[in-house]
């Protein structure tokens, strides 16, 4: 559901508090959803993405990125298909990964799918999500439309994402009841960095 990222974050003392926060905020923010109606399997399969932040906490702001060979490794241990990597510009070893889980894992686990990106590109991203800065014709034609979002970009560049630390995500497409299961095992599963600020949300 488009917008719901930013209806549902959550910070918490531990992953698995963030969370269930994130779970809270997001029935909170959408109460005409029948969510014991949605998780029942009689009624269907519901399936959320349920996405850790590691935002880089620093004096002088940072860029995180993931490493292309860790990915890979963590993709494959957890038993992932061959996915798509995009790489980070010119850096070969650093980028973004997304797979499917296969079809008889993901009747025994919940985890439909998994994507792991970097956050830099949400400075200059539309709000449609769309990558393409300019139109083509705009462009040539010099318009009041390409002359309004050149604007907008330079000052994104000069005077905010200069100064804005930019982290990382990782995001798992799961069932309802894979995600219920997580809020009770994440903490004995995964340990939090101590230098970032790790929240959770869900979409």
């Amino acid at each position: 559901m488009k917008g719901s990222k930013g209806l549902s974050q959550r910070e918490g003392a531990t992953l698995g508090a963030s969370l269930r926060g994130a779970i809270e905020r997001f029935i909170e923010s959408f109460p005409a959803l029948d969510m014991d109606f949605m998780q029942d399997p009689k009624n269907g399969e519901l399936v959320c993405d349920v996405g850790v932040t590691i935002q880089p906490q620093h004096d002088c702001p940072l860029v995180g990125l993931w490493r292309l060979d860790s990915l890979e490794a963590s993709y494959g241990a957890a038993g992932f298909l061959s996915g798509n990597i995009h790489t980070v510009n010119t850096l070969a070893l650093y980028g973004g990964l997304q797979a499917e889980s296969p079809e008889r894992r993901c009747e025994r686990t919940g985890v439909v799918f998994r994507q792991t990106y970097n956050l830099p590109w949400e400075a200059v991203r539309k709000n449609d999500n769309s990558r393409n800065l300019f139109n083509e014709k705009d462009v040539y034609q010099q318009n009041k439309t390409f002359q309004q979002e050149l604007k907008s970009v330079r000052q994104v560049f000069q005077t905010q994402a200069n100064t804005v630390s930019y982290g990382v995500r990782d995001e798992f497409r799961v069932s309802g009841a894979a995600m219920n299961e997580m809020t009770n095992f994440m903490d004995d599963m995964v340990s939090k960095i101590d230098s970032a600020t790790v929240n959770c949300l869900i979409i």
